[in-house]
């Protein structure tokens, strides 16, 4: 029996990212599949399709750093006897703490299980969120993929209450060469830094294990 198209996509997903030359296969498929439709060109059925990729991509090693660098704002709001109300923007199919979810792609969602809220929207418009709404905000591993960085940022600040942290974790690595098609900023660390800072916040980084860990307080 042949596998249906969907089935057949994700096999060749996986060969792609095994460093297989089937995107031509893959882009014929996607014509048959209605969220692939445009793969890879169109940024939606992009994202949608690394839904399926995801856990791939981060071991359990680096997965573990990530959750202890982020641990922080759990105990910074139970100092102040608060529940954490994060915001976790680009979330993807995993957050690292329980969050509002936000990302372009409805089947990341569908599959985020640490998210109480999902929110389907553009990183690149304004966020769907009140003024200091969120206690914290985390992006993990997007920031390279924003063209609009500077409006995001302001949008960051706008919605962070006074005194909240925004956590953004990259890599210092170069990002594989399937994903790295969709990269809009190469900055190099302290242009990340400076720019983070004028958009009014105090930036701390820490870099562990390949991972640029970037703590910003607002101001």
């Amino acid at each position: 029996m042949q596998p249906d198209a969907e089935t057949s996509f994700l096999i060749g997903m996986t060969k792609l990212y095994y460093g297989l030359n089937v995107k031509k296969q893959l882009k014929k498929i996607a014509t048959k599949i209605s969220w692939a439709k445009g793969w890879p060109e169109d940024n939606k059925a992009f994202w949608e399709a690394e839904a399926f990729m995801w856990q791939y991509k981060i071991d359990k090693k680096i997965r573990d750093i990530i959750s202890k660098e982020l641990s922080f704002l759990n105990f910074e709001t139970s100092l102040k006897k608060k529940k954490l109300n994060n915001l976790d923007l680009g979330c993807g199919a995993y957050s690292y703490l329980p969050s509002t979810g936000f990302d372009f792609s409805e089947k990341m969602l569908l599959f985020n299980e640490n998210c109480h809220q999902k929110v389907q929207g553009d990183l690149e418009k304004n966020l769907p969120f009140r003024d200091k709404e969120f206690s914290s905000i985390t992006a993990i591993f997007i920031l390279n993929y924003i063209k609009n960085i500077d409006q995001l940022l302001v949008e960051i600040n706008r919605i962070l209450k006074n005194k909240g942290y925004f956590v953004a974790i990259l890599s210092d690595r170069e990002i594989s060469s399937w994903p790295a098609q969709k990269v809009v900023n190469k900055l190099n660390i302290q242009q990340w830094k400076n720019l983070i800072q004028n958009k009014g916040f105090d930036v701390n980084i820490v870099k562990k294990s390949g991972l640029w860990i970037f703590r910003a307080k607002k101001e």
